[in-house]
């Protein structure tokens, strides 16, 4: 986790490396788990997250104070970490890693920027990952209540407006949906402009977009206070769409690629063969409708 050789801790590197790892990690384990019907691997990041770790003001130091740590009975040479209470067995769960979108992320983590350009890029890819990364915990932080689920779709739509940052003025809807079409996909279902626009009276968008426009639309419900009918999670859900919980992380990972495949990183979606376990998500339809 530290090299030696460097003259202290940098934490936003540090959190870049284990988000790096655990986005690959849960929206394959996420994607596998929807379309085979089986628990496999993790499905939230919380299992990757270093509970509660800081930064000396040195930088010279990892600094753990938890309420194990501090106790008369802690035995300090053999603590490990301490994980969400979510996951209850995780030596029970066989891990799942996508390992060509964790290795294009860290290649992108590591190397270094020579221009600002490849810089600004650098920053977006960070900030982005450690929004994706909260976005995929688990959504029982608050006993399972439907605010817990708005949180996150929330951070995902922050997760994509930070990515498609042009830098040159305010991000907007339009710029996420761009670099939404500019993915190759590779279905014909995902590239025709056959879907309502949601919040759009009348107009038509790919699937993709309209998948992120679910998003966009229950962020600012959530954040705005609407009223919510019982059981309800997405605001106006209608038949035949499919579940956020594994369709966000599917399309994230589908971008998120795309726009380092741009920069030189990782294999090509084109020939990608995991690019099409995500597409089925994207594709898929909630067994509740």
């Amino acid at each position: 986790m530290r090299n030696e050789r460097l003259p202290k801790v940098d934490a936003s590197h540090l959190c870049a490396f284990r988000n790096a790892i655990a986005i690959a990690g849960v929206v394959y384990s996420r994607a596998l788990s929807f379309t085979q019907n089986q628990n496999t691997g993790f499905l939230c990041t919380d299992i990757f997250d270093f509970h509660p770790v800081s930064v000396s003001s040195d930088g010279t130091e990892l600094i753990a104070k938890t309420p194990f740590e501090l106790s008369a009975w802690c035995d300090v040479k053999k603590f490990v970490g301490q994980t969400t209470l979510a996951v209850i067995h995780p030596e029970y769960i066989r891990p799942a890693l996508d390992e060509g979108f964790a290795l294009a992320l860290l290649d992108a983590v590591e190397k270094r920027t020579r221009t600002r350009d490849e810089q600004m890029f650098k920053t977006r890819l960070a900030r982005s990952m450690e929004m994706a990364f909260h976005a995929l915990r688990s959504p029982f932080a608050n006993l399972g209540e439907p605010v817990d689920f708005g949180v996150q779709m929330g951070l995902w739509v922050s997760a994509f407006e930070i990515l498609a940052n042009p830098h040159t003025t305010r991000v907007e809807f339009s710029d996420v949906s761009a670099m939404i079409k500019a993915v190759p996909w590779r279905h014909r279902k995902l590239r025709l402009k056959n879907r309502a626009a949601v919040g759009t009276q009348g107009k038509k968008t790919t699937l993709p977009v309209q998948v992120y426009g679910r998003l966009y639309r229950t962020r600012n419900a959530y954040m705005h206070g609407n009223r919510m009918h019982r059981g309800e999670y997405e605001f106006a859900k209608r038949k035949g769409w499919g579940n956020l919980f594994f369709q966000a992380p599917a399309l994230y990972r589908c971008v998120m690629m795309n726009a380092l495949n741009s920069r030189g990183f990782g294999k090509s979606l084109t020939v990608s063969q995991e690019h099409a376990l995500y597409e089925r998500v994207l594709l898929s339809k909630d067994d509740s409708d």
